[in-house]
């Protein structure tokens, strides 16, 4: 039975894993951190959904859309109100805009991100080692990936992440082309200049006829804000992004920032916060290199040679930003992790 070993247990390496459950292939998947998901994270705290990475996608979303259908995973319609608040300040001042009628929805997983990967990594069948980081691939009559504790055979590798981590940490034989690993090196990579944050209330303290949470500003902490609260009103949440020039600061501090301008906007409401928390996704090791570059938002995000397989179709790339559709969002990872699979099955024909 040929071997496939998948690196990253994100949504792009459990795509792969997952439409390969039905074939002939042995699975396994080597992930770094100690979870699933990758860039999506949904952190339960105080019996909040706090969403630290992806979070929304749309009906142009074809392939991840045909997944979610599939494993019965429920979502719903994003409501950003009719009105957004826009603060200018210091430059200017606080004011409210009519939001446009979107021409199609945005939708979120009813119950979380990481909804979706764990139902995948539960129906692809495929053995899962955690807190494998991989230090070298050696490819000769079969594939050997080392990391710190262990070596691991293949027949065939597939690389679920993100490609400035795969030049900056992966030691391969024989060498990648110079080329191409500056390519690596020159493409961006989806939610690494992010610092994501979500709050849990005790009530929505925000919410009024028109306003229910859409903020948006380029000068203070909070550089987009919307309402993450469920339907059912189980939670009372905000979720957003905060701006990067305070990524020098730790998560507490960010949180008395973020508080107190929240405060500021509503001086006459009672807040009771139950729960914070963010992730500055620059400082994620498996994200991104310390010293990487920094690029433009998408810069070579969809690169055709991004999916050219290596050494003898032994070695593909399936990490979101290497998608013909979609690529650097989750619809992105769902084609090209379903892709790689498809193109693995046809050799084995």
């Amino acid at each position: 039975m040929p071997k496939v070993l998948i690196i990253g247990a994100g949504l792009s390496g459990l795509s792969t894993a997952y439409a390969l459950r039905n074939s002939n292939f042995d699975v396994e998947i080597l992930e770094a951190r100690p979870r699933l998901g990758g860039r999506i994270f949904t952190l339960e705290k105080e019996n909040s959904q706090l969403e630290m990475g992806a979070t929304w996608f749309g009906p142009q979303h074809t392939s991840l859309i045909q997944l979610i259908k599939e494993l019965n995973i429920p979502f719903k319609t994003q409501d950003n109100g009719a009105e957004a608040v826009y603060d200018f300040r210091p430059k200017g001042n606080i004011e409210r805009f009519q939001i446009p009628s979107q021409g199609t929805a945005t939708y979120k997983f009813n119950h979380g991100t990481s909804h979706l990967i764990e139902t995948l990594a539960e129906a692809s069948g495929a053995k899962i080692h955690f807190d494998e980081v991989v230090d070298s691939i050696s490819v000769d009559e079969s594939v050997k990936v080392s990391t710190s504790t262990s070596v691991f055979e293949a027949d065939y590798l597939v690389l679920s992440i993100p490609t400035q981590v795969i030049s900056d940490s992966i030691e391969f034989k024989p060498k990648l082309s110079e080329t191409f690993n500056q390519l690596l090196q020159n493409t961006h990579t989806w939610m690494s200049d992010s610092i994501k944050f979500s709050m849990a209330y005790e009530d929505a303290f925000w919410k009024s006829q028109q306003f229910i949470g859409t903020l948006m500003s380029p000068h203070q902490i909070i550089q987009e804000m919307y309402d993450h609260s469920t339907i059912e009103g189980d939670q009372n949440a905000l979720v957003g992004f905060l701006n990067s020039n305070y990524s020098n600061l730790n998560s507490e501090e960010r949180k008395e920032k973020v508080t107190r301008l929240l405060e500021s906007y509503f001086p006459d409401k009672e807040i009771h916060l139950k729960a914070y928390a963010d992730v500055n996704w620059r400082n994620e090791p498996y994200t991104i290199p310390k010293n990487a570059k920094s690029l433009v938002p998408h810069q070579n995000n969809g690169n055709p040679q991004l999916r050219d397989s290596l050494f003898d179709n032994r070695l593909f790339f399936s990490a979101s930003e290497t998608a013909q559709q979609t690529p650097g969002y989750m619809d992105g990872a769902v084609h090209r992790g379903t892709e790689v699979a498809d193109s693995l099955l046809n050799l084995s024909v």
